[in-house]
Parts: structure tokens; sequence; C-alpha cells
């Protein structure tokens, strides 16, 4: 089941006002917990590079990738970059590549130190002819060899949009609008996570048996 931004925060407001931790407002809590959602990416990605470098053993590694793979797969998708006198843009939400081609053929990356060794290689020289690809990585555009090539595949993991608890006012309160909010796209899992992480931003205590009825209490005031 599928949690919405308004099931977050009504749970938040109750376990706050258990805690006697004060109020939490709407603009207050979609910045904090956006900005967790932010770091549990970061953590996520940072852990899922480690195991496919192989750094902590075959078969953990493989385990952990696919767990990993399983809670960032709602921001796995791909994109056409245009490429102009070789180089070639980031999409404008792209955090981390998972795979990079041209024409069907994988593009393989090199450092900034081998683009003189593989223009004058003589064994695998960048070619269209021979599908033979290669690209340097920028902080927000690639660099590709060939430069005569106009477009890439890229496969890669999206940055989550920030969630916003949409409101409508209803008697000079804030009531809850679905319709202007923006949900989150993680699993429920994840968005306990998340929320748990704000919490202890926020220096709110709390105990897991506070979140055994996460994801299922839904609350839909003024849904």
């Amino acid at each position: 089941m599928a949690i919405s931004v308004n099931d977050i925060y009504m749970f938040a407001l109750d376990l706050i006002k258990k805690n006697q931790a004060g109020g939490l407002k709407p603009s207050s809590f979609q910045y904090q917990w956006n900005d967790a959602q932010s770091s549990y990416m970061d953590d996520l990605l940072g852990r899922f590079q480690l195991r496919s470098n192989g750094k902590t053993g075959l078969n953990t590694g493989l385990i952990e990738d696919e767990t990993i793979l399983q809670k960032i797969s709602p921001f796995i998708t791909n994109a056409t970059v245009t490429i102009t006198g070789g180089n070639g843009n980031k999409p404008a939400d792209f955090v981390y590549r998972l795979g990079l081609r041209i024409n069907g053929y994988d593009c393989y990356k090199i450092n900034y130190n081998q683009i003189a060794s593989v223009n004058a290689s003589v064994i695998d020289p960048p070619s269209a002819t021979t599908n033979t690809y290669y690209f340097i990585e920028y902080l927000g555009y690639y660099t590709f060899l060939p430069s005569s090539v106009t477009s890439a595949t890229l496969d890669y993991v999206a940055q989550p949009a920030d969630v916003v608890w949409g409101y409508t006012i209803v008697s000079g309160r804030e009531v809850y609008n679905s319709g202007t909010s923006t949900q989150p796209q993680w699993g429920v899992n994840s968005c306990r996570e998340i929320t748990k992480r704000m919490l202890a931003n926020l220096g709110v205590a709390y105990k897991d048996t506070d979140f055994e009825n996460f994801g299922r209490q839904v609350q839909t005031v003024g849904e």
C-alpha cells in the first residue's frame, strides 16, 4: 500500500505530541523530511557502489545490491543524452549513473589521464565504425570519444522529488489537499527509515514499537 505525505505528517505530529516536543509546521516538516530523504539516498548509493566494486565479498555484495536496487527502483530511469562537439549534459535530476550506451553498444569510462593514450591506441581506438566508444565524466556533463557521436542512452538514478504537504484554508485552518501535494515515491519501509531520520534530526525520541502501525493508519484529513 502506498503511503501519502499526509500519513507521514500526521504520524510525525502524533509522535511529537506524545513526546511533548512542540509542533511541526508543514514547511518545517517538508524541509526536514526532504533533507532526510536526500541523506537516505546518499547512504543507499554509497553502499551500492561499495558492493558493486566487490569490496565486501561476492555473496554479500550481490544480496546487498538486490536489496538496494529494490529500494531505489522508483527512481531508476533513462534518458537520451544529446551530444554536441563531443560533450553531452547530464539530466537535471541526475544522481547516479547505472549504464551508458551509444547505438546499443557499451560506452566505456576512462580517466582524464587516459584520453591521449586511448586516442593513440592501435588496438581499440575510439571509432563509430567498430562501435568502440569511451566517455569521461565531469560534474555536470560527459565528454565522448569519438567526438563525432551525436547521442547516447543513459540509465541512471534520478533525484527523488521533494514532498509537499499541500493544503487549503478551511475555517481559518490548514486542511490537507492531495491535489496540491507531492507524494513520496519511496516504498513504505523506506518512508519509515526516512521518517526515523527526520525525527532523530528534530531530537524527537521514539521506539521501534511506535512504528508498528506505520503505513497502516491512513489519515486523510480533508482529502
